[in-house]
């Protein structure tokens, strides 16, 4: 595998496993929020999460995320993390679960 941290290395490593990412206890570890407060975040919340799980997944520093939908009635949060967007959704079981997409 190349180096990660150069754009395309990157891209690549998101555009391979950046979908289906489960939000648990060991992916929230040293973050800002807790599981149990993942329900009440707001759209800037769910950027500072998806940052930290952004950083634990593909070992990228963040420099810039932005939240831009919140929504913790329909369990959907959806903002930005270094170019990359993000999607923070609730499925069928109720597992949490965060995507990121490659922007073309």
């Amino acid at each position: 595998m190349g180096d990660i941290t150069a754009p395309d290395g990157l891209q690549a490593l998101v555009a391979d496993l950046g979908r289906g990412n489960v939000i648990d206890s060991e992916l929230l570890e040293g973050g800002p929020l807790e599981a149990h407060e993942l329900d009440d975040m707001d759209a800037d919340q769910a950027a500072q999460v998806a940052s930290h799980c952004f950083a634990v997944l593909f070992g990228h520093t963040v420099e810039e995320s932005t939240g831009l939908e919140g929504d913790g009635d329909a369990g959907e949060w959806r903002g930005r993390v270094d170019g990359f967007g993000f999607v923070i959704s609730r499925d069928d079981v109720g597992d949490l679960v965060l995507d990121f997409s490659v922007q073309a």
